[in-house]
């Protein structure tokens, strides 16, 4: 990919509460604003997973010169106590895989949805065995999937430790989420986050968040030592400015990264 930046489409979710923002006008963000060649949609954003639709965002992703690089679907989360909940929450899954599939994404994020801060070992061989279902419909069109250390127990090193031991699939990969790692004791962010960099290479996808985009020498390029190989995604959380603050991020992610992926290339 010539590319290897993003910006995720939830940093605008501010203007899209305010009626100001669609899945189109961010096609025409990102790449006449940003000058960038990738979407990043998060699937608030889209406005329905009838197929009509989705062709229809096909075609505008194609017309603006855009490759799908990450699908992040929200309410589609593996673990739930409650069976209407657990099969509402398969249902999502399912649209997105489709939506996914049609949109020629290259990873889709789905939550591991296990609120509590630890996981038990049951829990987890039965989210796995459902990841490994996923993964194998997202192999069918060449994708890879898994979760992000998000809310809850995925936000645990030791549970997303042993997630990564019980799923089989090959594609199995997760969306790193800078420093978010809010269940794990001790935590350090002084010169980037040591469990960021265990959990690189095993990333497909990643969210730079505002704070680590402040501290860009310190965050990324230990990542990139660490062997992360997918798109630099940016994601904004403040709601407010959301155009300068993405701005503002994506330039600091560019100045610190663009030397460092050239002289990996070069190579």
């Amino acid at each position: 990919m010539a590319n290897r930046f993003s910006v995720a489409s939830y940093s605008f979710h501010g203007l899209l509460a305010a009626g100001v923002m669609n899945l189109f006008h961010y096609f025409e963000t990102v790449r006449y604003r940003y000058n960038l060649d990738t979407a990043d949609i998060w699937n608030g954003m889209l406005a329905s997973y009838e197929e009509e639709y989705l062709e229809l965002v096909k075609q505008q992703m194609e017309e603006h010169g855009l490759q799908l690089v990450n699908l992040c679907c929200d309410g589609a989360h593996i673990w739930n106590q409650d069976e209407a909940q657990k099969a509402a929450c398969d249902r999502r899954a399912q649209e997105c895989l489709r939506a996914a599939e049609l949109l020629g994404a290259q990873t889709v994020r789905i939550d591991l949805g296990i609120v509590e801060e630890e996981a038990s070992d049951e829990q987890i061989e039965r989210c796995a065995k459902v990841y490994d279902r996923y993964c194998q419909q997202a192999a069918a069109f060449g994708a890879r999937l898994g979760p992000e250390n998000h809310w809850g127990a995925s936000t645990n090193v030791q549970v997303m430790r042993k997630l990564f031991q019980a799923v089989k699939a090959e594609n199995f990969s997760m969306l790193l989420h800078l420093g978010n790692w809010r269940c794990t004791p001790g935590v350090d962010f002084s010169a980037g986050c040591a469990y960021d960099r265990e959990f690189a290479p095993k990333a497909m996808h990643m969210h730079m968040h505002f704070e680590a985009c402040q501290d860009a020498e310190n965050q990324f390029p230990p990542l990139a030592q660490a062997g992360y190989s997918g798109c630099w995604g940016i994601e904004s959380h403040k709601s407010v400015n959301e155009y300068n603050n993405v701005a503002l991020q994506l330039a600091q992610a560019k100045r610190v990264l663009a030397p460092l992926l050239y002289k990996a290339q070069s190579k």
